[in-house]
């Protein structure tokens, strides 16, 4: 039996991630606010749900296991600890999900999943020896998830017809409202004007928890119980996300 979450509602989750990055951004800006930089991180979302201890893999040995595009944003602090370390907090709006088809003779069926978290990250961050106008980084860390909305769509194609289904997972809780994953990436950075940074940052981070609550049948009857649900058991599934970010940052004075 699964253990009840400790929020009830995906407002009270977010509200609670809001208010401990808040109170993190605000003891690590105090700790060095004059050499601290402030900016903007936005790109795509490579979503991968996968129930392999290898990256990027999962399915049955008949169902197609594909990513799903989507995209982030949020706001970054960079806080200077020495020369070449840095603390780096984050706060994302992030999409993530996946997709799983079976390309059968007799049918054709696909599961699409859209989830949206709005996600903290507590990042180390580590400046690597480069030469010229460029700098680079290594960041390394934990993030926390915090489920907003979360929906699965369902279609086969099959000789007796066409099936599709539509389930919101919030609303009987078939979606898990939080996740902890690892952080792990790298990045580019110029400088643009007089203080600001132009940046490209890569970056990995698989989920640590379930993405889903609920045994083999979580999801319900479906309008074909012969084809879905092609990811089940959907409970061993959990984000596998490449991020690929464009970022700008500023000094923390010239706000």
């Amino acid at each position: 039996m699964l253990p009840p979450d400790p929020f009830r509602s995906p407002a009270q989750a977010a509200s609670f991630l809001v208010l401990l990055m808040g109170v993190c951004l605000i003891l690590a800006g105090s700790a060095a606010a004059q050499d601290a930089r402030v900016g903007l991180r936005t790109g795509p979302t490579f979503g991968f749900l996968s129930d392999s201890a290898i990256p990027f893999t999962g399915g049955r040995r008949t169902t197609n296991a594909n990513p799903r595009l989507d995209l982030h944003a949020g706001a970054v602090l960079l806080v200077p600890l020495t020369d070449a370390y840095f603390l780096q907090p984050e706060l994302l709006y992030i999409q993530k999900g996946g997709h799983f088809s079976q390309p059968l003779s007799e049918r054709y069926s696909v599961e699409r999943y859209r989830l949206s978290y709005v996600q903290g990250l507590m990042l180390g961050r580590r400046a690597l020896p480069i030469r010229g106008r460029l700098s680079a980084h290594a960041v390394a860390g934990l993030s926390v998830d915090v489920a907003l909305r979360g929906t699965v769509q369902r279609d086969a194609r099959s000789a007796r017809g066409t099936f599709e289904d539509r389930i919101d997972l919030l609303d009987d809780d078939h979606l898990r409202r939080w996740d902890v994953g690892l952080v792990v990436g790298a990045g580019l950075e110029y400088g643009i004007g007089a203080t600001g940074r132009l940046g490209l940052a890569l970056r990995y981070n698989p989920g640590l928890r379930s993405v889903f609550a609920g045994s083999e049948d979580a999801l319900g009857p479906s309008t074909n119980a012969g084809v879905f649900p092609l990811s089940a058991p959907p409970s061993t599934l959990r984000h596998d996300v490449v991020t690929a970010s464009l970022t700008y940052t500023v000094p923390l004075q010239l706000f």
